[in-house]
């Protein structure tokens, strides 16, 4: 009798620092978040591990806006990425990079190869950077994620125009295909040892 009432005791003192269960979201809530734009066909709304319902930042709500101002900010540097792969594939600044090194722009090799290449000094000084804007340059309050204030080139779009949205939905589908496509171009390098965009070699 006194092991039952010991286990009943521990059972209730368990019971009472057990975390209360989840309200269930609104299906409004749920339909508005499968809508938003980057919900494209075929597949449409693409969520399979549940991130948005179960995420750690809040609600549904909260926990889709940090992974899509996430999505964004990691699709422009993919592109941006991307893009200076291709530039430097065929040319390169002039100057110095280093003058204390005699290290010269056309002297850093392209792709991965140039995590090497570059002095310390010169990724302590980008790190500080990005860190500063991190900091310092945030996203306007009740706008939509990535949006920092600036416009798309100095054209500012806040109508929610079809234009605008279709801007929008454009941008993260680059965004999505520019992060494939920089992985890609690494995996690459590695697998031909050290070639950079050895596919090219195709074209001519």
């Amino acid at each position: 009798m006194k092991l039952f009432a010991l286990l009943s005791t521990l059972v209730a003192s368990a019971a009472a620092f057990t975390p209360a269960p989840k309200a269930t979201t609104t299906t409004a809530l749920n339909v508005e978040i499968k809508n938003q734009i980057g919900a494209q066909a075929p597949i449409g709304f693409f969520d399979p591990l549940g991130f948005i319902q179960n995420g750690p930042y809040g609600s549904p709500e909260e926990n889709f806006r940090h992974y899509r101002s996430v999505e964004v900010k990691h699709g422009r540097i993919a592109m941006a990425a991307t893009l200076g792969m291709l530039v430097q594939q065929t040319t390169r600044f002039q100057g110095f990079l280093s003058p204390s090194s005699n290290l010269k722009f056309e002297d850093v090799p392209n792709g991965l190869g140039a995590l090497k290449a570059v002095p310390l000094e010169g990724w302590v000084q980008m790190i500080v950077v990005i860190g500063l804007h991190e900091v310092f340059i945030k996203e306007r309050e009740g706008r939509a994620p990535g949006d920092f204030g600036t416009g798309y080139f100095g054209v500012a779009m806040d109508d929610q125009s079809a234009k605008q949205l279709r801007s929008l939905s454009a941008e993260i589908s680059n965004g999505r295909l520019a992060m494939l496509g920089i992985l890609g171009m690494f995996a690459s390098e590695i697998v031909h040892r050290g070639e950079v965009l050895a596919e090219t070699k195709i074209f001519g």
